[in-house]
C-alpha cells in the first residue's frame, strides 16, 4: 500500500475515533490500518468490552466479497455494523445502494440474528455523512 494512502486512511479513521468518543464519553476507541489492503478498522470499547467495529473502506476494498466476512463476525459478535465509503468515489445516491446491498449479503451470509446496520460517506478531511 503506498504510504500517502496509508497516511490518508490514519488521518480518517483517528478522525472517525475522535467522533465517536464525542458521541459517547463513556467509550475508548482507537483504529488500525489493515496493512494487507487500503482499508482501516475503528475498534469500540465500553467498560472494557469490544462493543463495534467500523469499517472505512476504500474505492478498492468498499466491494470486495473477502470483507463479507468481517461484517458478519461484528454483526454477529456486537449486534452492529458501520461501514464508510470515500465520497470522492461515490455519489450519495449510489453509496445508499451499495451499503443496503451490503446489508442484505451480510444478513445472507450468516448473520444469526438482528444488527444494527450504519452507512456513510467520509470526505478528504475525514468528515463523515451518515447515510444509513
Amino acid at each position: 500500500m503506498k504510504q500517502e494512502v496509508k497516511a490518508f486512511l490514519d488521518m480518517v479513521g483517528g478522525r472517525r475515533v475522535a467522533i465517536v468518543q464525542k458521541q459517547d464519553p463513556e467509550v475508548k476507541a482507537n483504529h488500525v490500518v489493515d496493512d494487507q489492503s487500503p482499508r482501516a478498522v475503528v475498534k469500540v470499547e465500553k467498560n472494557g468490552k469490544v462493543v463495534a467495529f467500523e469499517f472505512v473502506e476504500t474505492v478498492q476494498t468498499a466491494a470486495v466479497h473477502a470483507n463479507l466476512e468481517d461484517y458478519v463476525f461484528a454483526a454477529n459478535e456486537f449486534g452492529t455494523v458501520s461501514v464508510a465509503l470515500p465520497a470522492s468515489d461515490y455519489a450519495p445516491g449510489i453509496a445508499v445502494n451499495i451499503l443496503t446491498d451490503l446489508k442484505g449479503r451480510i444478513r445472507k451470509s450468516g448473520a444469526t440474528g438482528e444488527f444494527l446496520f450504519t452507512g456513510y460517506l467520509y470526505d478528504d478531511m475525514g468528515g463523515f455523512r451518515k447515510l444509513l
